[in-house]
């Protein structure tokens, strides 16, 4: 059966996905977004979902966290904003009653940390900083390069590049093989200029932009999800990320059995079986139906030797790359840094440094610093002492007084956490041709999460819903064959 397009999926969505002939049971694996949305949307119409998660919580990586910081501080370890574009988040955000406040991007103080400088965006201070630049950048300021070397690049890709149902037409087709570094110094790019570009590409910054797709980049930069386009309308979960997953995990109740890993999937034509722990046994339970939530990442620890999976699947879930992040957070008594909501880009290992709490009543504060790529790899390895050691003196080398503010810190190196082992995909040369492949349902196992959207970077929570979606879909309209 021919799969759905992104326009019919929304569609279908909107009108309530009606004359769904649903399976009588399923197994949903994993507890992130998706799969709690696929069985929202399965108990709904009655029928017998379970959802099993490996760890304790609902949510993957919509992750809050409020240990070990004191006055009620939070920050958040993985997804954190929402535009007024995310469809399907803002969906089930209003459905499930669940609040909204500006996002902490919007506002921001953005200044840059480089050659022991501190400067500004626009190009007097760039000036006045002496950066290498190349002659014909001295004028732009970082805008003015954006405009030149992203906005101008996709702008000659319309309408391919925006098209809601895309398809990798031969326009487009090119940018696939080539890295975004590639496609950026070939327009007249400085390496400084590339430096001062990437942090406004949020979604390529966990890897090398060498490897990473200069298609699945340019796609994303020409969205409304693109930090390069953002508006004030952006917003964040009021209260915490956490609060979404939580109130889809409230009207599931039981359905939802936590601290069981999945071991094994398998399938035959009249059942498929899934294995997992229980308290130290094995347990399986047979379905329908089961859907797959679980970040490729992570998927392999799963054994589908009886899955009849295709080549194509086994080999896409070996190839996918996940970008290698490492989060950072330091309590401070007070903010002793004169800038407001302020975001500084650096040179050195600690790559972003902003505060994460600029909505909080103070007077502390919670610092965020990012790593991203091999330096995440690096400080990966550390111990969660020595990290928070380096990270700290990083900070001071930026803001002097770090020290002596400094209470408590924690981190997160998602390289390392449990059952998800990375944080999103990042889509290297020729990713487009993965992703129908990372979609397809195979016999009764169906594929669902952000790395299965119908947009090639991953992150976002309303990609998630998205799959949910298509997926529901899938399982109430025969998709995928019956046979393995």
């Amino acid at each position: 059966m021919r799969e759905a397009t992104p326009t019919e999926v929304r569609r279908d969505f909107d009108s309530g996905m009606p004359d769904l002939r649903l399976p009588r049971s399923v197994v949903v694996i994993g507890a992130g977004l998706s799969g709690l949305a696929v069985a929202y949307e399965l108990a709904n119409r009655g029928c017998d979902v379970t959802v099993l998660e490996a760890s304790g919580r609902a949510g993957g990586r919509a992750y809050t966290l409020r240990e070990p910081f004191a006055d009620g501080l939070h920050a958040e370890a993985g997804a954190m904003t929402l535009t007024p574009h995310c469809h399907y988040a803002m969906h089930y955000l209003r459905e499930l009653g669940v609040g909204l406040e500006t996002a902490d991007l919007v506002g921001t103080t953005f200044s840059y940390f480089m050659g022991s400088r501190l400067f500004t965006p626009d190009r007097e201070s760039l000036e006045q900083a002496g950066l290498p630049l190349a002659p014909h950048e001295k004028t732009l300021g970082v805008e003015g390069m954006i405009d030149r070397y992203v906005r101008d690049t996709y702008q000659a890709l319309q309408p391919d590049i925006t098209a809601p149902d895309w398809t990798v037409t031969p326009l487009l087709g090119r940018y696939d093989q080539r890295s975004v570094y590639e496609v950026l110094t070939d327009r007249g790019a400085s390496p400084v200029a590339v430096d001062l570009m990437e942090p406004h590409f949020l979604e390529m910054r966990g890897g090398d932009l060498k490897t990473a797709s200069a298609l699945s980049w340019l796609r994303h930069e020409a969205s409304p999800h693109s930090l390069t386009n953002a508006d004030p309308r952006w917003s964040k979960v009021k209260g915490g990320t956490d609060r979404f997953p939580q109130a889809f995990a409230e009207r599931l109740k039981d359905r939802i059995r936590y601290r069981k890993p999945v071991v094994r999937v398998a399938q035959d034509a009249e059942r498929a079986r899934v294995t997992f722990l229980d308290q130290g046994r094995l347990q399986t339970m047979e379905a329908e139906r089961v859907v797959v939530t679980v970040p490729f990442s992570a998927v392999r620890h799963i054994d589908f030797t009886d899955a009849a999976l295709s080549d194509a699947k086994h080999d896409v879930m070996r190839r996918v790359k996940y970008s290698s992040i490492v989060r950072v957070y330091l309590q401070m008594s007070s903010q002793f840094w004169p800038q407001r909501n302020a975001s500084f880009s650096t040179d050195l290992p600690v790559r972003w440094i902003r505060d994460a709490t600029p909505q909080l009543p103070g007077p502390r504060k919670i610092l965020e610093c990012l790593m991203t790529g091999w330096r995440a790899r690096a400080v990966a390895v550390m111990s969660a002492e020595e990290r928070l050691r380096f990270v700290l003196d990083q900070v001071e080398t930026v803001l002097p007084g770090a020290r002596d503010h400094y209470e408590t810190g924690t981190s997160v190196v998602w390289d390392q956490q449990p059952y998800i082992e990375g944080a999103y995909i990042l889509p290297e040369l020729g990713h487009s041709a993965l992703m129908p492949v990372i979609r397809r349902p195979e016999g009764r196992i169906h594929f669902a999460g952000d790395h299965a959207a119908f947009e090639p970077n991953g992150g976002s929570m309303t990609f998630a819903l998205e799959s949910a979606a298509r997926t529901v879909l899938e399982l109430g309209r025969g998709s995928g064959e019956q046979q393995p």
